[in-house]
């Protein structure tokens, strides 16, 4: 079967990581590890870094199953852990995505990239809700559905949704703290905001299913 070239992109990172100084990252922003792991929660898994290969694995049962990292989850654990700022500086106020200090005024990777999840949320917003808080989400304001969650321990995540009605479409955003740009690249950050979104179909679905 022919890999892809994520795969393979992902797989040259893994072997990238090897050539970082392993003792600078001991220890960042409070993450366990031992010999053999670096340990990241990342949005809803625990994760884990293998010392020796690069390789990166999800769990959510303690490491007892895993499975390796796509490669959004490993670009995104590698950028933080290898590339963010040693110490954590939180703004503790919150930006959109194309209005974060440092990027250009108005730059973004895709127009209307998250339309087709806002449509499929719209006109079920209970069921979105009650996927929120299924994944820990604590409530934010405005939205007709907000919520707040982490994709790292230390860092937060607001997503927002509202409705459709007789002039606009349904709108879907995601706020973060001024700083995120000190620890991840405004491009992970589009890598994050997918994770997430597959997280939340899976989430929603079984709220569907259970109405």
């Amino acid at each position: 079967m022919e890999v892809s070239n994520y795969i393979k992109m992902r797989d040259q990172m893994q072997e990238r990581f090897l050539t970082y100084d392993q003792k600078e990252i001991e220890g960042k922003y409070g993450f366990a590890f031992d010999d053999d792991y670096f340990y990241v929660p990342y949005l809803f898994e625990e994760w884990r870094v293998n010392r020796h290969t690069g390789v990166v694995e999800g769990s959510k049962d303690h490491f007892l199953h895993v499975h390796q990292g796509s490669f959004n989850e490993t670009l995104t654990i590698f950028d933080l852990l290898c590339c963010g700022k040693k110490e954590i500086v939180l703004a503790g106020t919150y930006a959109r995505t194309n209005s974060l200090k440092g990027t250009i005024k108005g730059r973004t990777i895709a127009s209307g990239v998250h339309d087709s999840r806002a449509a499929r949320y719209d006109g079920h917003v209970e069921q979105l809700k009650k996927a929120c808080v299924s994944l820990s989400g604590k409530p934010y304001s405005p939205g007709d559905a907000a919520f707040v969650f982490h994709v790292f321990p230390f860092l937060p995540l607001v997503f927002q949704f509202w409705e459709s009605d007789e002039e606009f479409p349904p709108v879907l955003k995601f706020m973060w703290d001024e700083n995120v740009l000190d620890y991840l690249r405004f491009e992970t950050l589009y890598y994050v905001m997918g994770d997430f979104l597959d997280a939340l179909d899976q989430a929603f679905d079984a709220c569907k299913t259970e109405a």
